[in-house]
């Protein structure tokens, strides 16, 4: 496995339009914070933003249902060799534990726990004016400071970590109060780390995680392959043509996933294509993916930017497809990326309302339906035309104690590395006779 495939979605909150994620304090500005950190404007300013943080760190419990708010905090390493793997490896716990930890509760894969923008955790540091770059395993932060960082992050758990050769060592905090410590060994570069990881998250914390489906389809069988041809394609809108026929030009049954924004994609000419903004999703007439062999129809366009390729990854998840439980389905899409990786997430939802769900709220999708299974589909690189990529699921839930799964949501996500990405003729057919 290669090291950037190392690397998992973390979908932490990366929010544009929060004035707090878009302050001056970020790595780049450190030199200038430096010359001018003695001035009262700057202190003041210091105060303010960290006023703000700790405010945007805590849930409102007037105002919504309470989750266990978590911080991940950078991990250290022991030397400039390690600092790539330890940067990987909170990477992959940040992105296990805001969206695989206890399988997740829908809604675009929003897990258990409401953890804290990594981004907006290193603004904190910065702003504290703590070394966090001298720190190794063999000298950690002194409890001064580490107490002054809980203090102000004001969030349920936090998990610091460091790694030192391919030991990695996380210990969990309660508030501000060491609970428990725990170390794993972290496989060589060819072997994925998940293993490894949800096991030590699963000593750390006592979270569970879906066990991930990674079959790809088998073609072998011609009855199979018929079956499979012959079968209706059960997504909605699956090549993404109803939007130009809507008077709005919105494909209701497609969303755009980025941080706390979901909204439904929308369709724009080939020319507007050309100059959407970053991170955006839409739909586009397929000869602006370049492929001249294909330029009939419509297609779905992912433009990534570098920052967001490194932190959160950019989303499109369809609506919600009924399903049987228990069942044999292959999904399928055709892609085309000049840049992004795709990696894909089929996910499964059970009925199980919560104590937020009754009322009006009985028959909201969003409270009603919790994800109990979840299959990945091995990442896919960069290409030069359009391809297809196809697996053979069977839904079922991660315990026979769970809900039954009744229904799916196609998640097309991507990351790591910045630029455009299309998809085409998404599919989900039944397979069993």
């Amino acid at each position: 496995m290669t090291n950037d495939e190392w690397q998992m979605t973390n979908r932490c909150s990366n929010n544009k339009s929060t004035n707090v994620r878009n302050c001056p304090f970020r790595h780049s500005d450190i030199g200038h914070w430096n010359l001018i950190r003695h001035s009262s404007f700057v202190i003041y300013r210091s105060l303010a933003f960290l006023l703000l943080l700790a405010t945007t760190a805590a849930a409102d419990p007037a105002t919504q249902p309470h989750k266990t708010t978590l911080a991940v905090l950078p991990f250290f390493s022991a030397s400039d060799k390690d600092k790539p793997l330890a940067e990987k490896m909170r990477f992959a716990v940040s992105q296990k534990m805001s969206n695989d930890a206890n399988g997740g509760n829908g809604g675009g894969g929003a897990g258990q726990f409401d953890r804290l923008d990594n981004v907006q955790v290193e603004q904190i540091i910065s702003a504290l004016q703590l070394p966090w770059e001298t720190y190794t395993p063999d000298n950690l932060p002194g409890d001064d400071d580490l107490q002054k960082l809980l203090s102000t992050l004001n969030v349920d758990k936090t998990i610091m970590g460091w790694v030192k050769s391919r030991t990695l060592t996380l210990r969990l905090y309660d508030g501000q109060i060491l609970s428990k410590t725990a170390s794993v060994e972290i496989p060589s570069d060819e072997e994925s780390p998940r293993a490894a990881v949800e096991k030590i998250l699963t000593e750390l914390t006592g979270a569970t995680f879906a066990k991930l489906r990674l079959v790809e389809a088998d073609h072998s069988n011609p009855v199979i392959e018929k079956r499979f041809a012959e079968r209706p394609n059960l997504v909605p809108d699956p090549s993404f043509e109803l939007a130009a026929a809507a008077p709005d030009h919105v494909a209701v049954n497609w969303h755009k996933i980025l941080a706390s924004e979901d909204v439904p994609v929308r369709l724009i000419s080939a020319a507007d294509a050309e100059r959407v903004p970053e991170d955006s999703v839409v739909i586009v007439p397929k000869s602006a993916a370049g492929d001249r062999n294909e330029t009939n129809g419509h297609c779905l366009m992912m433009r990534m930017s570098k920052n967001i390729a490194e932190n959160n990854g950019l989303a499109c998840i369809s609506t919600w497809i009924p399903v049987d439980n228990n069942t044999k389905y292959r999904f399928a899409v055709r892609y085309l990326s000049k840049g992004p990786t795709a990696r894909l997430f089929l996910k499964g939802f059970g009925y199980l309302p919560d104590q937020y769900g009754g009322g009006a709220k009985k028959n909201d999708p969003e409270a009603t339906r919790r994800q109990f299974y979840e299959a990945e589909v091995l990442p896919r690189k960069k290409n030069t035309s359009w391809e297809t990529i196809d697996m053979d699921i069977t839904p079922s839930p991660l315990k026979p104690t769970y809900p039954k799964i009744e229904w799916m949501r196609l998640d097309l996500y991507v990351y790591l590395t910045p630029g455009d990405i299309f998809f085409d003729d998404v599919t989900l057919k039944k397979m069993d006779p």
